[in-house]
This record gives C-alpha cells, structure tokens and sequence, in this order.
C-alpha cells in the first residue's frame, strides 16, 4: 500500500518547475540567467511562482530579471543567431534587437529545415534499398513463376520509387546549393 502512494507523490512533484529546496534556495540571480541564456520567455517566472507557491515562498522578481537580462544579452548576440537556426533551436521571440536577430536566425534555420529534409530522403533511399535487396534476393531464389512475376513487379515500383526519392533529392539539393550561394548578412 505505501509503494503506490510514494509512487503518486513522486509523479506529482515532477510537475514543478522547481523543488522546495531549489526554492528555499532562491538563486533567482542564477536562475534568471540560466533562463536568458536559453532564449526561454518571461513565462518562466510564472512557473517558479506556482512551483514556490507550494512552498509559500515568493522568487525575487528583481534578482530574476537581473539575471535574465544579463543572460538574454548573451543569447541575443546577433552573430550567433545563424548557428542558433542551423542547429535547429527553436527561437521564441524574445530578443531586443529581434528584426536583427530573426533575420539571421531564419537564415540559418532555412538552411536546417533543407538539410532535414534531405537528410529524410537519404534515409529513406537508404530503407528502399535495404527491402529490394531483399525482395531481390527473394526473387533470385524463387522456383515459382508467378511468385517471380509478382517479386519482378515490386522491384520495378522500389526502382520507380528510388527514381522519384533521387529526383526530389536533387531539386533540394539544389535549392540548398541556392541558398548557401546567397549572401549572409
């Protein structure tokens, strides 16, 4: 009976965005920082105070922001908006200087977004490849001639389906060359 309640209790303290201790603690300084550097919104906040609310303790807004600005100056570096958008981090419209942000953010995240999809592609010519060999050493091996027409057929659709996969892969590929070739900013 008490392994089902401690289970319960444990799954409900994983909905805080902060533990007693991390609230008794009150390092809103540091926690503002770690919440600007992460490009996270003021939100947050709102968070640390239902977590603490259970605690009845009050997060230092002052301290919070303080340390958030300073953190969200180092996120918002505007040179490291293009590598922000090409590792794939989602940008949550927070930074000052957004117009000069955003811009190279979406620069670096449409350069991602092609190499996804190519990278989708190649995985998938990758599993088509894998089934025809086996459907090809399947029909190399087979005694029965309908088995053999049926085997032959779905090895022409795998090859038509590797020409189309090929196809779109070289018009992304191609978009992606367009892309790089045009100037950043």
């Amino acid at each position: 009976m008490r392994w089902p309640l401690i289970l319960a209790l444990s799954l409900l303290g994983g909905c805080s965005a902060l533990s007693e201790q991390q609230c008794r603690l009150g390092d809103w300084y540091g926690l503002g920082y770690q919440d600007g550097q992460a490009g996270r919104t003021r939100n947050r906040l709102d968070e640390y105070h239902k977590s603490c609310a259970e605690y009845a303790i009050t997060p230092d807004l002052e301290r919070w922001q303080a340390g958030y600005d300073k953190g969200l100056a180092f996120y918002c570096i505007p040179e490291l908006a293009y590598a922000k958008g090409k590792n794939g981090d989602e940008y949550h419209g927070v930074c000052p200087n957004d117009a000069s942000f955003r811009q190279r953010y979406e620069r670096g995240r449409a350069e991602y977004q092609v190499q996804q999809q190519l990278d989708e592609i190649a995985d998938e010519l990758d599993r088509l490849q894998d089934e025809r060999e086996r459907v090809w050493k399947s029909y190399r091996h087979s005694q029965d001639d309908a088995e053999r027409h049926e085997l032959g057929h779905r090895l022409r659709q795998f090859e038509w389906h590797a020409l189309d996969l090929q196809q779109q892969y070289m018009q992304i590929k191609q978009q992606q060359l367009q892309l790089l070739a045009t100037p950043r900013e």
